[in-house]
């Protein structure tokens, strides 16, 4: 099994703001019209997520579809416009792919751990396609203290999870 820094280095990954590790690997040449401007119909990354990282709460614009690769299982975790908390597991023994709804507060991290495995080959390497398009304008960073105010029971997750 690869390490995470020989997938880093053969996938030429740079370092996310929300956490991880990525690199963009299509981005269609059909465009759209969106409220915050032109965006590609689609685009899609390689994501790298270690074991003793996260990728903090977050949300985009639009919906965001996740495909496990390789590496140990992943958590995504959500809230949805009711507060409601959910969670799904991808792996190669669980579920292959998740989709996260656009305007959808979530974060994620590394669950499992494999047996007599070296501590560099426990991370998840996922695709992430998003339609329209991904644009960093479109990106907000959760704050802890707002997310707290607005969802208050789910705290302990949001203050675990949340790097601002």
């Amino acid at each position: 099994m690869k390490t995470a820094a020989q997938w880093i280095k053969s996938l030429s990954l740079e370092s996310h703001p929300e956490g991880g590790y990525y690199t963009r690997i299509y981005e269609s040449q059909m465009t759209l019209n969106t409220p915050t401007g032109t965006r590609p119909s689609s685009t899609a990354i390689h994501y790298l997520l270690e074991r003793n990282d996260f990728s903090s709460w977050h949300r985009i614009q639009n919906d965001e579809l996740w495909l496990f690769h390789s590496g140990t299982p992943l958590t995504v975790h959500q809230i949805d416009e009711a507060g409601k908390l959910s969670s799904t597991t991808l792996s190669n023994n669980h579920t292959i792919s998740h989709v996260v709804k656009g305007k959808t507060w979530f974060c994620s991290e590394v669950v499992g751990e494999t047996e007599n495995c070296n501590p560099e080959e426990q991370y998840s390497l996922v695709s992430c396609v998003v339609s329209p398009g991904f644009d960093f304008i479109d990106f907000e960073l959760g704050n802890k203290e707002e997310l707290v105010n607005i969802y208050p029971q789910h705290r302990d997750i949001i203050c675990r999870l949340c790097r601002s």
